[in-house]
């Protein structure tokens, strides 16, 4: 996508699902606890010449999303928390029934590529920080476009590789009475609409998004310097900082998972660009920053009804020489469904990223939403 080149729709698989999740710009949802565009879009745009038509793309891709939060929420929580990455495990179910329906699949072919998906069920939360991650994102779409081939062509396997044994819930899911009871809540409502997606305004991991607002809000209600910080305590709920695994990065790229990186380069007036995510060394200033920050965890901090994702927050405690407290707690961040970016900063998030490219694309978001 965005260049005139050619290659096998394959391969473009690939290549559209790295670039689409390779600077963690792309959206999430909290349901999932992964990024759902990034896989299902590059499969959809795949299959785009082999047939054409822009409805059907349109619901193909809000029943990849669906399908792709109903099999997160069957793995469980815990499928996340033992180091699986969601946007790949629970990503090729979504492709595979986005690509199904685009394609008329009718129901024992369906049947067939959905329980086909175990067989191509990875991802590893251990190459998060790495260039391998947002590698995950075009692996998996490429594994969607292979199913819905093979079984084009009459592949067939059992078509009870969820529920049997030896299937995904006797290998993956945690003992629960009624597993299919999350799919008798099929569209009710549905996935993109609540809580919906989540846009991210910087190119890092969103669990940093609630840190970043709390600093950044802090930074707005007083005026200090970098070296007036003693030190620096952010709370978080249990797991709430789990995809944020590194806490003394080396590089730019172990970086965008550091909420200890992101908070140092706010404190030192540094922007959360592309560049600072893409450097091969971490600067000696930001490190001996980040020897300030700390991360803390207390049970007696309530949730909040409305956070977002659900019984998420974070709570900086910036403590300067003098003894003063600064505080900002933040529950629903900015570009989540609880605090939806407007407008202007989508289309200054297309300007940045596309350039003179983005025009048009701007244009046709604007006519749209006038036209509704």
């Amino acid at each position: 996508m965005g260049t005139d080149l050619k290659i096998h729709p394959f391969d473009a698989c690939l290549i559209n699902g790295y670039s689409a999740h390779a600077l963690d710009l792309d959206d999430v949802h909290s349901e999932i606890r992964g990024d759902p565009s990034a896989i299902i879009l590059s499969l959809l745009h795949s299959l785009i010449e082999k047939k054409r038509d822009r409805e059907r793309f349109y619901e193909a891709y809000l029943i990849g999303i669906e399908t792709m939060k109903c099999f997160a929420q069957l793995l469980g929580a815990q499928h996340y928390e033992k180091g699986f990455h969601t946007t790949a495990t629970a990503g090729i179910y979504g492709a595979v029934a986005a690509g199904a329906h685009y394609l008329n699949f009718d129901s024992e072919k369906f049947a067939q590529a959905i329980n086909l998906c175990v067989s191509k069920l990875s991802g590893s939360r251990s190459q998060f920080g790495t260039m391998v991650k947002p590698l995950h994102a075009g692996m998996t779409a490429q594994s969607a476009w292979q199913i819905l081939h093979f079984i084009d062509k009459g592949i067939a396997g059992s078509i009870n590789t969820i529920q049997a044994k030896n299937g995904l819930i006797s290998m993956y899911v945690e003992q629960r009475e009624n597993p299919f009871e999350i799919f008798e809540k099929w569209g009710d409502p549905w996935a993109i609409d609540k809580p919906g997606l989540w846009f991210k305004l910087y190119p890092c991991c969103s669990a940093n998004a609630h840190a970043i607002d709390a600093i950044q809000y802090i930074k707005t209600q007083k005026k200090f310097s970098v070296d007036e910080v003693a030190f620096v305590d952010l709370y978080f709920p249990p797991n709430g900082d789990a995809a944020l695994v590194y806490t003394h990065p080396q590089n730019g790229e172990q970086g965008r998972f550091s909420v200890e990186y992101c908070v140092a380069l706010l404190l030192l007036g540094e922007a959360l660009s592309i560049e600072n995510f893409s450097v091969d060394q971490i600067a000696t200033d930001v490190n001996q920053v980040m020897k300030k920050i700390h991360r803390k965890y207390d049970h007696r901090i309530p949730v909040k009804v409305d956070s977002y994702p659900k019984d998420r927050y974070c709570m900086v405690k910036v403590t300067l020489n003098d003894g003063r407290q600064l505080v900002s707690r933040v529950d629903a961040p900015t570009g989540s469904p609880g605090k939806p970016l407007i407008m202007e900063d989508l289309v200054n998030k297309a300007n940045t990223l596309l350039g003179e490219q983005a025009n048009t694309l701007n244009k046709y978001f604007a006519g749209g939403i006038e036209g509704w």
